[in-house]
């Protein structure tokens, strides 16, 4: 049943189209190379020079696609010289079969461990396959290698340059679209569910302020104000994810306030909406200025309830932390309100650029790539089990196409390249994806040949169109664009072939077949995702310890760093996201490997607790709720930072310090007239996150 209902959601998503992330822009400029590498090679006659060159310049799109918003120049320049070197290869290779297959292995086992670095490295890796595989499939001399080796590389260089050099003057109409969707998701955040993660909030806040950075727009001075949203969006999302805890604590202790609170938060997330239409369309009025004179009256009629004195302590002190962050959320509010009237908003879209800084070769960042790859030369390492199934999935796909004498066999090898993935809902998404995609791109590509018989003229004007529409839904749809790329491939190949329909036929079954090697390959040896689980959940629990320790130490009136506290947030905060995505990957995994969902839910539930009450902590501190440290509060701090470092080990160990007789002896010092409530009551959460956490682990 679960295989099944993956399957129809991988099903479902392949048909998903977000009309909203179409880029026109960054579309046609990404496409105006492969355009111009391919009308150079028509006009001196030479296709084949045209289709090498075109399909390197593909490549580098679409990693550059990849790897938006940024793509690092190395590593363009690195995928450039990558192809280069794959084609020459294959070609000098391609007079004997068994040399040809037999270079594969190492060629594929170094593209499955690349998934160590990252995703953009990634597909690097795969492209150097694909390029081995596809162009460097037909045998020739030394010099025919370095010609075809030069072809594709040169193809990939004018991709390169043409991301350097056609820079249109930027404008803010795209960073202004950035900072909306930001706006509008944070907007969705505040009346989200307590346990709702804001980690998707994160993302969108951190690409708006990638591309507000002065490196994309040169030192612009006219974007301040789009930055200064950003902050104070950043600023909004932190007392969103602390009034999510507060807020949950809450409902265990008092229910009948919450709808107060709930009441108050879509005050709040109805301004934001409105300033975030205004922000993506200047002329929009909006009402935000009565959604922050209805929060203030809420507010103020929250009080007018607490004045009665009906509540208990408990309840007091946590609601005393849920209005400050309510009215801070208020003075966020109309600063961001401000910032948005007096924006400038007759800016035009700009566009996007490769990131020219040329960094991450030092020595120091060397060694670590070296240990991170030797660290993960095991069997229980999913980058490890990833390059060997690789290698056996793509020399079956080989020896199969060779077996059935497929006429386009190499394309079979190249399917199980780009489909297969380290985890199996991935795998299962792309694969079908692809799939579709390939189905309705290949349609597409034999009708408009078949109909057409397009000349070289017109072969160009429909590669230009087609891969300018590629690059533009690239972004909202995943089988959309590659649908496209397919068709862009056809039709390049068109020019030196004959049978349209057939090529495209050629290619669904070559795909259909790689994706049913991938799917069993996998499914033969998967990756259990205990290990990978277990380290992202250490992660996280090392992470929180460090921003326990800090904020403790700000509470306690000891030596803290403002930015070490804000450097430690950020990470938790990733960790957090990380564990949650390996967790729910693990979740889609095969039934024999799957963990426990029960214990990685509540480890993760016991992270995020930790996480709510310790910003709650750092921001009542903000706002003086601090207390002289003790012996008894140093060793108290100890003990939960001892306790997190502990559930951070691969293999924890029992506790040696108990966080509740802790707690309960700096009970006397924390109940001291000088020493805030909020602190005790939070302090509370905490060890109480922690001891399930530990229970859970220890079960």
């Amino acid at each position: 049943m679960v295989a099944v209902g993956n399957t129809r959601r991988a099903l479902q998503s392949a048909f998903d189209v977000n009309l909203r992330s179409f880029a026109p822009v960054r579309g046609l400029i990404t496409a105006v190379p492969v355009i111009a590498v391919f009308a150079t090679g028509l006009a001196l006659h030479n296709p084949r020079a045209a289709i090498t060159m075109a399909v390197g310049a593909n490549l580098i799109a679409i990693v550059s696609l990849v790897g938006a918003p940024k793509l690092p120049l190395r590593l363009a320049i690195l995928d450039a010289v990558g192809l280069g070197l794959s084609v020459f290869f294959g070609t000098m290779t391609g007079a004997h079969p068994w040399l040809h297959a037999v270079l594969l292995v190492p060629w594929c086992f170094a593209a499955g461990m690349a998934v160590v670095f990252g995703q953009t490295q990634a597909v690097l890796g795969t492209q150097a396959i694909v390029a081995y595989l596809v162009l460097g499939r037909f045998s020739g001399s030394a010099l025919t290698a370095v010609h075809l080796g030069l072809l594709v590389t040169l193809g990939a260089i004018v991709e390169v340059a043409a991301l350097l050099i056609l820079r249109l003057p930027p404008t803010l109409r795209f960073q202004r679209a950035m900072v909306a969707t930001a706006l509008t998701n944070l907007s969705e955040y505040a009346t989200t569910p307590a346990e709702q993660s804001a980690f998707g909030v994160l993302t969108n806040i951190d690409a708006a302020q990638r591309v507000l950075s002065p490196l994309s727009l040169f030192g612009r001075s006219d974007d301040r104000d789009l930055r200064a949203i950003v902050d104070q969006a950043r600023r909004a999302r932190l007392d969103f994810t602390t009034l999510a805890g507060l807020r949950t604590r809450l409902e265990e202790i008092d229910p009948s306030l919450v709808h107060e609170v709930e009441d108050a938060l879509a005050a709040v997330a109805h301004g934001v909406s409105q300033l975030a239409l205004t922000v993506r369309r200047p002329r929009h009025a909006n009402t935000w200025r009565e959604s922050s004179t209805q929060l203030r009256q809420l507010i103020d009629d929250i009080h007018v309830r607490l004045d009665t004195g009906s509540f208990d302590a408990d309840v007091e002190t946590l609601m005393a932390q849920i209005l400050a962050h309510l009215e801070a959320l208020g003075g966020q509010l109309r600063s961001i309100g401000n910032l948005v009237e007096r924006d400038a908003s007759d800016a035009n879209r700009g566009a996007w650029r490769l990131d020219v800084r040329w960094g991450g070769l030092s020595p120091s960042h060397l060694r670590d790539n070296v240990d991170l790859l030797r660290d993960n030369l095991r069997r229980d390492s999913t980058a490890y089990r990833h390059a060997v199934r690789l290698v056996v999935a793509v020399l079956a796909a080989t020896g199969l196409a060779h077996w059935l004498n497929l006429p386009r066999g190499y394309w079979v090898a190249f399917a199980v390249a780009v489909i297969l993935k380290p985890d199996y809902s991935t795998l299962l998404r792309r694969g079908v994806g692809r799939v579709v995609g390939t189905m309705v791109g290949a349609s597409l590509a034999a009708v408009l040949v078949s109909e057409l018989h397009p000349s070289y003229a017109l072969s160009t004007i429909l590669v230009g169109v087609v891969a300018a529409l590629a690059y533009t839904t690239w972004p909202a749809s995943f089988s959309v664009s590659i649908g496209l790329v397919t068709s862009l491939v056809l039709i390049m190949l068109s020019i030196s072939t004959t049978n349209s329909v057939g090529t495209a036929l050629d290619r669904l079954i070559d795909v259909v077949l790689g994706a049913i090697i991938s799917a069993a390959t996998y499914l033969v040896w998967p990756s259990s995702p205990a290990h990978g689980v277990r380290q992202a959940e250490a992660a996280l629990f090392t992470a929180l310890a460090r921003y326990v320790d800090e904020v403790l130490k700000y509470c306690f009136h000891e030596d803290a760093d403002d930015k070490k506290i804000s450097s430690y947030s950020r990470s938790a905060h990733f960790r957090f996201a990380t564990a949650e995505t390996a967790v729910a990957r693990s979740l889609d995994e095969p039934s024999a490997t799957r963990g426990d969902p029960e214990v990685e839910g509540g480890l993760l539930s016991s992270g995020l607790r930790i996480l709510r009450a310790t910003h709650a902590m750092r921001f009542e501190a903000d706002r003086g709720a601090t207390t002289t440290s003790s012996q008894a509060l140093e060793n108290l701090r100890r003990t939960l930072v001892g306790a997190l470092d502990n559930l951070g080990e691969d293999e924890p160990l029992g506790q040696v310090s108990s966080p509740r007789a802790a707690f309960r002896v700096a009970g006397i010092d924390l109940s001291h007239q000088d020493a805030p409530a909020s602190i005790a009551l939070n302090l509370d959460e905490v060890v109480n996150a922690i001891n399930t956490a530990t229970d859970l682990i220890e079960a």
